[in-house]
Order: structure tokens, then C-alpha cells, then sequence
């Protein structure tokens, strides 16, 4: 090889690289964009689905809530003239008062104002969980008033639904962010927390 072949090859390692077309720049510019757009589509997509998540489970809480509240009336209801306590019967009272209310501000929320009474209506699964609930405390209250002991088990099993009333009511509260049920719940777990403080100062009069 000579001098100038040499020179030539040198040349041609070290020229700097072809500069890219507008055309060139155009296009990668466009595939980023495509790329984000998918990216920021399938984002928006997961994001909807967990709110929709959240928000059937949220449905599905008010529901139970509804349900399990309206059954716990019920009972309480069936029993409450049945007690020898005027001090627990009262108590009683005020909790069905409370439940009463809650129910037909749940009933009102869920079915939109009346106007989807189908709503109401549980699945299956929820409403023997429920119906379940309901009968082993209806038993167990029975029994105890055929043994003469109906006070004592009224006072610690009520006493157990109202907290677990109150358990389902803050989970509720924790997720959902619809303004109206918020103002149901706040006031139903204001209601029912005077309640429990009265059931356990009955259960505790020393403390």
C-alpha cells in the first residue's frame, strides 16, 4: 500500500458520522411518542381497573353493611322486651333506634333513592354469610333466655356485633370517597360508638 492509499484509509476511519435527516429525526421522534403513548394507554387502563376494584369492593361493603345491620335489628328487636335490666332494655332501645336509621339511610344510598330496589338483594355468598351470623346469635340469645340467663348474654353478645358493626363501618369508611355514604357512616359509627360506651359501662360498673 502506498503513501496516498494509506492516506486515504486514515481519512476515511476518522470522518465524522453522516449527520441524520430531518426525515431520520422525524421518525424516531414519531416511534417515542408511539412508544409513550402505549406506555401511558396501558397506565391509564391498570389504573381504572384498580379503581374499579376498589370501588366493587366498596359496593359490595355497603351491601353487607346493609344487610348485616337490618338482620341485628331484627334480633334485637325480637329480645329487647324479653330483658329484665330497664337499664339494658334501654340501651336496647337506643340501639335499635340507631340501627333503624342506619338501615334506611343505607336502603335510600343503595338503591339510589328508591329507584333500584333490586339493589337491595344480596348475592348467595353474602347472604347465607350473613344469615349464618344472624341465626347463631338468635340461638344462642334463645338459649339463654329458656335458661334464665337472657341479661347476661344479651349484654356480651350484642355487645360483640355492635364492635363488629363498628370494625365494618371503618373499613367501609377507609375506601370509599362518595360524600354522601362518607355522611352516613360517620354518623352511624358516631351512633353506634355512644352505644358501645353504654354497653360496656354496663358491663363494667366499677370502672
Amino acid at each position: 500500500m502506498d503513501n496516498f492509499e494509506y492516506l486515504k484509509q486514515i481519512s476515511a476511519s476518522t470522518r465524522p458520522a453522516k449527520p441524520a435527516t430531518s426525515r431520520e429525526v422525524s421518525k424516531s421522534l414519531i416511534a417515542k411518542i408511539a412508544i409513550g403513548g402505549i406506555v401511558l394507554f396501558f397506565l391509564i387502563m391498570s389504573l381504572g381497573l384498580l379503581l374499579g376494584n376498589l370501588g366493587g369492593k366498596s359496593n359490595q361493603l355497603t351491601l353487607q353493611l346493609y344487610v348485616r345491620t337490618t338482620n341485628i335489628n331484627t334480633t334485637v328487636a325480637k329480645y329487647n322486651s324479653s330483658l329484665k335490666s330497664s337499664r339494658l332494655r334501654a340501651i336496647g332501645v337506643s340501639l335499635s333506634t340507631v340501627l333503624t336509621n342506619a338501615s334506611n339511610q343505607l336502603s335510600n344510598y343503595i338503591t339510589d333513592g328508591g329507584e333500584n330496589r333490586k339493589a337491595l338483594t344480596p348475592d348467595e355468598s353474602l347472604a347465607k354469610t350473613e344469615a349464618d351470623l344472624t341465626n347463631q346469635l338468635d340461638l344462642s340469645l334463645n338459649n339463654s333466655k329458656l335458661n334464665g340467663i337472657l341479661d347476661r348474654s344479651y349484654d356480651n353478645e350484642i355487645g360483640l356485633q355492635v364492635s363488629l358493626l363498628l370494625s365494618l363501618i371503618s373499613q367501609l369508611r377507609a375506601r370509599t370517597n362518595d360524600a354522601d355514604l362518607i355522611k352516613i357512616l360517620e354518623n352511624y359509627h358516631s351512633s353506634l360508638y355512644a352505644i358501645h360506651q353504654n354497653i360496656e359501662a354496663y358491663s363494667n360498673p366499677g370502672d
